[in-house]
């Protein structure tokens, strides 16, 4: 009896506190003990064919901004461009903190350049956004003949070849290394981040630290986050290989730095020279390396190997690109940066790409230091938040029939292209944007004008292996690169 009366307390406490919390919160399914909407959410997830088929069912049902608890964790969501324009750049001193809790920190632990907040945040993303380099050689073609050569055409496995390809610019980038085809620690490290990104769940983001790395926890740990161990440990014996070097003498910095890990190494020792109390050291520079590894590779590299589905099954927006391009080059050399401006029929191709690709079924969140409102609604400080870029990017108000491959929609509608966000809003947005538009466009551009592209057995279908994952992972499927005759 007493023990029943110890429930009914606990339970009228919950309720009436969970009561007064959603009171000031947007509306949203009503979260059960413990467990919030995890229930709700993975029963829409199911139902839609995942997750974000599901969040769109919980906006349509409760607006377009939307309330869901992750267990105890109140998160508010944005699904309309013009709210998360007016919150993340208006108000955008209120709504740029990350919130970094849970899988978000493992490793990190607050630092580094997606993790971090206040001026430490402000400080390394300010001394990464400074180092800007050409990243030489986009091709891996004439490396891939040697090794993939088949009947008159590079045969490969699409991921494969474009992880070597972009994973070499970023590595020339951070620490003036490229990936050459079989490196075992790279292939070792990519098969880890895939396992990690196709598993990583809402669960895993969610869940304390503390609860993630306990031994209750394990078992899942092992096949989410654990992988994330090999790859910051690849960083870390990169960094001592440099100092090692340094110290023999077989590695001096230039004037400049030669790339951003000797940029850094200069800044700690001007830090040190002027006696500042520094947060730049070799344990930040490992989490600031990790952070631009992971970022920069993994969503261009998607990206692009996206882009192959939707050419293998619109071959005729890839005549139309051809057509363009053969305009403004006469057919007889490479595209660059400068023909940007007369290429909008490619530049609306890559749009619609990045929109069909829209990496993230879940977006990072970040939370509230402050008291404030969204779209008129009170929000308290402490809750989390997030404009969700799946729900923009499908949206039918502005995308009519989200589902389908169509360039000509950035064309027929010149306003169209801002409420494309692939690489976020607001204070917190992408750090790469400017050079993963580079590649894109140069990649893709290039690519285009030089090979046929035909699938290898089965063309892909234009649908992800993991929708109910944290990340959009793109079909697994070979291709083959045939030189044209220009």
């Amino acid at each position: 009896m007493i023990l029943l009366l110890i429930l009914i307390a606990g339970f009228s406490f919950w309720f009436l506190n969970t009561w007064r919390a959603i009171s000031k919160l947007p509306k949203g399914p009503f979260p059960l003990p413990l467990v919030g909407n995890f229930p709700q959410i993975g029963y829409y997830a199911w139902k839609n064919g995942g997750l974000v088929g599901g969040l769109n069912e919980i906006k349509m049902k409760y607006g377009k901004v939307f309330t869901l608890w992750m267990g105890p964790i109140q998160t508010v969501h944005v699904a309309d461009y013009d709210v998360a324009y007016e919150t993340h750049i208006k108000r955008a001193h209120t709504f740029g903190h990350r919130y970094s809790e849970g899988g978000m920190d493992y490793i990190r632990e607050g630092r580094g350049i997606i993790a971090s907040v206040g001026d430490l945040w402000v400080e390394h993303r300010r001394n990464s956004g400074n180092f800007r380099r050409g990243f030489g050689a986009l091709y891996r073609f004439d490396d891939f003949k040697k090794t993939h050569w088949k009947n008159e055409a590079v045969q490969v496995q699409t991921n494969t070849f474009f992880d070597y390809l972009v994973g070499s610019i970023i590595n020339q980038l951070l620490v003036s290394e490229r990936f050459e085809y079989g490196d075992q620690e790279f292939e070792k490290l990519k098969k880890y981040l895939t396992q990690t990104l196709e598993n990583l769940s809402l669960l895993d983001a969610f869940a304390p630290l503390w609860l993630l790395k306990s031994d209750l926890m394990k078992w899942r740990t092992k096949t989410t986050l654990a992988p994330f161990d090999y790859i910051f440990g690849l960083v870390k014996k990169t960094i001592q290989k440099r100092v090692e070097a340094i110290d023999k003498g077989e590695h001096v910095i230039s004037e400049e730095g030669d790339d951003f890990v000797d940029a850094f190494l200069m800044k700690m020792k001007k830090d040190k020279e002027d006696g500042v109390n520094s947060t730049f050291n070799l344990e930040s520079l490992s989490i600031d390396l990790y952070d631009l590894w992971l970022a920069g590779q993994e969503t261009t590299s998607t990206t692009l190997t996206w882009a192959c589905v939707c050419f293998l099954n619109h071959p005729e927006v890839v005549g139309k690109m051809r057509k363009e391009l053969g305009h403004v080059t006469g057919g007889h050399r490479s595209i660059s940066l400068t023909d940007r401006a007369h290429t909008p029929y490619l530049n609306a191709t890559i749009n619609e790409v990045q929109r069909i690709a829209s990496i993230l079924n879940f977006n990072l969140l970040r939370v509230l230091k402050e008291n404030t409102t969204i779209d008129g609604q009170p929000i308290s400080a402490g809750a989390t938040f997030s404009t969700q870029l799946c729900l923009l990017h499908t949206d039918e108000a502005n995308f009519k029939n989200p589902t389908e491959f169509q360039p000509e929609r950035f064309l027929e509608n010149n306003n169209l292209e801002k409420k494309l966000i692939p690489f976020g809003i607001g204070k917190r947005s992408c750090l790469g944007e400017s050079l993963a538009r580079a590649e894109l466009y140069l990649i893709l551009g290039n690519l285009i004008m030089e090979y046929d592209l035909e699938p290898v057995g089965v063309k892909p279908e234009l649908k992800t292996p993991s929708p109910f994952a944290i990340m959009k992972r793109p079909p697994n499927y070979d291709i083959r690169f045939v030189p044209r005759n220009r």
